[in-house]
This record gives C-alpha cells, structure tokens and sequence, in this order.
C-alpha cells in the first residue's frame, strides 16, 4: 500500500474553472469553500476511485522481496522513480545506486531493473500525476462533480468533508486511468 508523502504543483481546478463549470462569476462563490473543501474533495475521490495519482503528488511503496522486476507500482500515472533503497539485514535502508528504469502503459506504470534486482525488500519512492491535457475525461469527471456538489450541498457536504459522488454517469470519464483491480 503506497503512502502519499506529498503533493507539489497546483491543485488540479482553479475557483475560475469551478465556476465557468457552475455558469457563475468567480466573485459570486465561496473560495473558501470551493479552494479548501470541495477541489481537494473531488482529487481525493477520483484518486481513491481510479487508483491513479490525479494531482501531482509523491508516493512510498515497500515491495516484499517477492515482487520481481517488472512489477506494477500501486499508484496509476507515475511520470518519475524518485529513489530506491534496499532493506539491510540490520533493518536499516540503503540507496540502491544501479538503474531503474519506469515503463509507463496507459492505466499502471512498472519498475525494472535492468542489471537484476536487488535482493531484498524496497522501499521506492515515485512521483505520479495525470495529464489532464492527454486525458480530458478526468477534468471532465472533476469539474462536474464539483458542480454537482455546489449545486446539491445538503446532498454532499458533511461537515468539512465530501460524501461520495454518484457513480454510474461519471466512471467511464476516467475509466482510461483507473488502475485494473489486483486481486
């Protein structure tokens, strides 16, 4: 299971394009709201829904020594391996210094390692962001859903969080990114 360590960039909508989405003036909507509550929402939602890094972010995975090279990283759209280290028998890490190279397809990418891998457990660290330029359905699924939940508060907002969005008009909007099931 990958651990998002942290985000970099910009958030994946501007309060501008959540309110052409809305057919509103910008000045005529919560940015509070919109910037700190339903943007991050909705990211987290198509993230969790798609199994693919949507906003720029940097993820950690450990890999069991049985993972071979090849392997598929657990997060969709990764653009960049970051480091690898190598568990020591003493249980510390050590960066491992040989190649890595990372295989891109449309929905996982893969790591191998072109000299052999190494022996032992991982720890990789990779950046993963989707294109939404390349992949217009995604904005397409975040801008409606974050008008959606602006024009059906009672229905989404709980609190500061978001409820789940209804899914069957809006998944194959981002069905080119969702990472395939693993069991």
């Amino acid at each position: 299971m990958p651990r998002r360590i942290e985000y970099f960039g910009e958030p994946v909508l501007t309060l501008e394009q959540v309110a052409f989405q809305c057919r509103l003036e910008p000045e005529d909507m919560e940015p509070g709201l919109i910037s700190d509550i339903v943007i991050p929402g909705i990211t987290t939602q198509c993230e969790s829904k798609t199994g693919a890094g949507i906003r720029g972010a940097i993820y950690e995975e450990d890999w069991p020594a049985a993972f071979p090279s090849g392997h598929a990283l657990d997060v969709g759209q990764a653009t960049e391996i970051v480091s690898v280290k190598v568990r020591q028998p003493d249980g510390t890490w050590r960066d491992y210094a040989g190649a890595v190279d990372l295989e891109q397809g449309q929905r996982e990418s893969f790591v191998s390692f072109p000299a052999g891998r190494p022996v032992g457990a991982l720890r990789i660290r990779y950046k993963a962001e989707t294109d939404l330029d390349l992949h217009p359905g995604v904005r397409n699924w975040l801008l409606m859903a974050a008008a959606t939940i602006l024009r059906h508060p009672e229905m989404f907002l709980v609190g500061q969080s978001l409820s789940e969005l209804p899914s069957e008009f809006l998944d194959h909007l981002v069905a080119e990114v969702t990472v395939p099931p693993r069991f």
